[in-house]
């Protein structure tokens, strides 16, 4: 029959002892023998937890005996985090401290002071012998301190975007569009610049630090990672609308510091200078950084790519536009110096002078001989060799003393190397 069924017992005898404790206890009485009154703060009385402690005590030794453990560790572990789980959330909700359970908790915080401070002091000495033996984390699994982390992080954040504050400081309401304060996107970018800069210096993958190849900003999984994960589109539009808010507030385009004015501030000029050079002066493009030919400044797709993208009417309306402005001002037209009645200052006016064709002087242009006959006046033609005028002289069978040749040479080709020393 069912009732001999031992599981179906277990679970009957089971459910009438739970009942009948719930009766007592909602009696005032011990839950155990029901006859008397608990002890304070307890559910037995006297005797019955002696005699229960009694015989706790004995099954422990037989268990300890036996080589057996005197708990189910899975059930005793789920019942521990359980009941840990219960306590706190009573002390949180009565203000109480979750840890001790008797005094009040520090405002704001789960614990009171006196705990708090034991806490601290025990993470410390963890965190400092896990660093003398060199492991993360203060000896945790990382992968769960991660986890852990970002959960936090994740939460946080999605409170201060609710209450309309920066994610990343909770003080300041952030920009239009955007989650940071302008303080803290400052911050980002220029913590971000020092990194960057640390780790192509030191030849490592600027996202993940591992060792990446010749001359490039990321290692192989990074970039393909990177370039699946680019939304192109979006990131020009991005850069279109930052480089509008700069210029409207007169900062650099680049690093976003005070540029009076101008579209980079000297620091970035200087940088794209010694950076262009230094690329020029390599060899490689002074984009891209691959190999160029012929001392070129660009390579083949990245120059196609600089004609094809130059407008050169918005160019040249830029350029009226700022000499414009800047002889209005009296600065110079080109580098924006101090320049009273003058359009450019007293460098810049050399540095033009000394470009101009004028002050080159007469140009130097490849030499020509033409061949004269000189009892008929007949023209024989020009030439742009020593050597052509001899074939023709062998051809038409005239000598040197019955020709005239008349060099068109240039008078500054005399103060200049032959083409050969410079090959």
């Amino acid at each position: 029959m069912a009732y001999r069924d031992p599981e179906v017992r277990r679970a009957r005898e089971r459910e009438r002892f739970h009942r009948r404790a719930k009766a007592r206890r909602a009696a005032g009485l011990c839950y155990k023998c029901g006859k008397t009154e608990p002890m304070p703060d307890r559910s037995l009385c006297a005797s019955c937890a002696d005699r229960a402690r009694a015989a706790d005590r004995a099954r422990a030794a037989r268990l300890r005996a036996e080589g057996k453990p005197t708990r189910d560790p899975v059930r005793a572990r789920e019942y521990e985090r359980e009941r840990g789980r219960r306590l706190h959330a009573e002390r949180a909700a009565a203000g109480i401290c979750t840890k001790c359970g008797r005094s009040e908790a520090v405002p704001g915080r789960t614990r009171c002071e006196p705990c708090a401070g034991k806490h601290r002091a025990r993470d410390r000495a963890r965190h400092a012998k896990a660093k003398a033996r060199g492991t993360p984390y203060g000896g945790r699994d990382p992968e769960a301190r991660r986890k852990s982390a970002r959960e936090r992080s994740r939460r946080r954040s999605e409170a201060r975007r609710a209450a309309g504050l920066c994610v990343r400081c909770g003080h300041a309401p952030p920009e239009e569009g955007r989650a940071h304060c302008e303080p803290c996107r400052d911050d980002r970018r220029e913590a971000k610049r020092v990194r960057h800069r640390e780790r192509r210096a030191a030849g490592l993958c600027v996202n993940c630090a591992t060792p990446a190849p010749d001359g490039k900003a990321y290692c192989r999984p990074c970039a393909e990672t990177r370039g699946k994960r680019r939304d192109l589109k979006a990131k020009r539009e991005a850069d279109r609308r930052r480089y509008a808010e700069r210029r409207a507030r007169g900062d650099c385009t680049t690093c976003g510091m005070p540029a009076r004015g101008a579209a980079e501030c000297q620091a970035c000029r200087n940088a794209a200078r010694a950076r262009y050079d230094a690329r020029r002066a390599a060899g490689v493009c002074v984009k891209c950084r691959t190999p160029t030919f012929g001392g070129a400044a660009y390579c083949a797709p990245c120059a196609i790519v600089k004609a094809d993208s130059r407008d050169r009417e918005a160019e040249y309306a830029a350029r009226r536009a700022r000499y414009a402005e800047r002889r209005a001002r009296g600065r110079c037209v080109e580098c924006d110096a101090p320049s009273p009645g003058a359009a450019r200052c007293e460098p810049c006016s050399r540095k033009h002078r000394e470009s101009s064709g004028a002050y080159r002087g007469i140009p130097l242009w490849d030499p020509t001989w033409t061949v004269i006959e000189i009892e008929t006046g007949i023209d024989h033609g020009t030439y742009h060799s020593e050597m052509e005028v001899a074939a023709c002289l062998a051809f038409a069978k005239l000598g040197r003393d019955q020709v005239e040749v008349i060099a068109d040479i240039s008078p500054m080709a005399t103060f200049t190397a032959p083409p050969w020393q410079g090959a």
